[in-house]
């Protein structure tokens, strides 16, 4: 974990020399000179800042709000498709087509339709509200949870980390799964925590169940929140006699099995859109397997490409063609497998972990021209902000990746990812093995990445769902080195 976090930390000096190429690293070297030469006003104003959490959770809804009224482009590529199907923008015919091969999405889909039955077209800005509610309250979880556990100073930094990365930023406005999952992610980081230290039997049941419930629900939406609670699972093992946790582990796994089991099958058997029968029209995982096997890890063409040379010619162009059968799927992992020499496949390794980590936007730089996408949702308050000028100012600098007002938010997104990553370096430097805590969040943190590894790769937004473990552990590395504090007791 060390290593990749050095990684991490090259990684991120590496974006932040493409967006600023003469002058990042010169930006970076001069901004820490600087926190250092004035720490003491610095650390006041921190101070005062953690002081007042209230002000700055309204503010970032501010935020969130201007950038809402302002956008153009709302909605994109899978998870417009999702959303104008759930509303019955899109032809049944299409979003029955898309969700047959992408079932991944279907509880995403399932969520919206709901909201739209219940309240039309303006169930729009209550999903938006709700995205906004998750991504903020996340930031309240995270605070609690570190200091809970770790003490005020942690409590201060995973909130600040958070904030400046996913607070102030137009994530919420994706309408994917990446923040819906996020309050969740983090409550499973807050009971995990809880219970490695809990010994009332009773209590401990309860979280047990209490955690067990929220995996199974975040299951449903994103099947890597499972990473967490199996790194809760090994760590309980090491420390603990299996004899005493026997019964709190198994009720957690009733407490997931039941709800989780219960909401597959109603999944499963929907009747809001028609599904296409029939074999390999649908995505299944070892098909994210052999995409992780494109050289960048997330090359959907190449990968529909190596999938189609064992369809025949004459059902190529047809949507529906099978390609996605198991048989065809295992052919290519060996295929691709085979073309890697162990030079090249190190190559593509270092590539996808890069990509995986590197970015401080978390990959929102996708947003361009509505000309440019395919299945745009633009939003409907657009025709009426689009000639504001506090508007324009926004979407500019905020949301238009490819407008060039946009390249200070992220260059300073950037910066606050570097000390991010630095703070990982900092806390494997030094890990303690009876640190049962941090053996926890490593194990989560590495799981995720070792997911990305062997699954779909390569973008810096699949972190999101790992974040929360992340930030925590990144804060500790920072809180434990005190570089500006004489009290290193932490």
């Amino acid at each position: 974990m060390l290593l990749l976090a050095i990684h991490w930390v090259y990684s991120a000096f590496w974006q932040l020399n493409v967006l600023a190429p003469e002058w990042g690293s010169l930006l970076a070297l001069v901004l820490g000179i600087a926190l250092y030469v004035f720490r003491k006003q610095l650390k006041q104003v921190y101070a005062f800042l953690m002081r007042h959490k209230t002000w700055i959770l309204l503010a970032v809804g501010l935020f969130q709000v201007g950038l809402l009224l302002s956008a153009e482009l709302l909605i994109r590529r899978d998870a417009a498709v999702v959303f104008t199907g759930a509303f019955k923008i899109l032809k049944e015919q299409s979003i029955s087509n898309y969700l047959t091969r992408n079932p991944n999405n279907m509880s995403l889909f399932l969520y919206e339709r709901f909201f739209y039955s219940m309240f039309g077209t303006n169930a729009l800005w209550v999903l938006q509200a709700i995205n906004l509610l998750c991504a903020d309250i996340t930031a309240v979880f995270l605070y609690k949870a570190g200091k809970k556990h770790f003490g005020p100073a942690v409590g201060d930094g995973v909130f600040t980390f958070y904030v400046l990365l996913l607070g102030f930023s137009p994530f919420f406005m994706a309408m994917y799964t990446d923040i819906l999952i996020l309050p969740l992610v983090s409550l499973q980081l807050l009971l995990g925590l809880d219970l490695l230290k809990e010994e009332e039997r009773r209590v401990r049941l309860r979280k047990s169940v209490l955690l067990g419930f929220l995996t199974a629900v975040a299951m449903l939406f994103r099947p890597t929140t499972v990473i967490l609670l199996v790194a809760l699972w090994v760590v309980i093992f090491f420390k603990s006699s299996w004899r005493q946790w026997l019964p709190s582990l198994a009720v957690l796994g009733l407490a997931f099995a039941v709800p989780f089991g219960i909401g597959s099958y109603a999944v499963k058997h929907q009747t809001q859109v028609p599904l296409v029968k029939g074999e390999g029209l649908a995505k299944g995982p070892l098909l994210f397997i052999n995409l992780g096997l494109t050289y960048t890890g997330t090359d959907q063409w190449d990968m529909k490409q190596g999938l189609l040379e064992y369809i025949p010619e004459s059902e190529r162009k047809n949507y529906n063609n099978g390609m996605f059968a198991t048989e065809n799927v295992k052919k290519e992992i060996v295929r691709r497998w085979k073309a890697y020499t162990p030079m090249s496949f190190l190559d593509h390794m270092e590539y996808k972990q890069r990509w995986s980590v590197m970015d401080g936007t978390l990959d929102w730089m996708y947003y361009k021209d509505v000309d440019e996408e395919k299945t745009p949702y633009v939003s409907p308050l657009y025709e009426r902000v689009k000639g504001n000028a506090v508007a324009t100012w926004i979407r500019n600098h905020f949301i238009s990746f490819d407008h060039e007002d946009y390249k200070g938010h992220a260059i300073f997104k950037q910066l606050v990812w570097i000390g991010m990553a630095i703070g990982l370096v900092l806390v494997f430097l030094r890990f303690r093995i009876e640190d049962w805590d941090l053996n926890f969040m490593t194990l989560a943190i590495f799981g995720g990445l070792l997911f990305l590894a062997i699954f779909e790769g390569g973008k810096t937004r699949y972190l999101i769902q790992f974040l929360p473990q992340i930030l925590m552990a990144a804060t500790l590395g920072w809180t434990r080195y005190r570089p500006f504090s004489k009290d290193r007791s932490l």
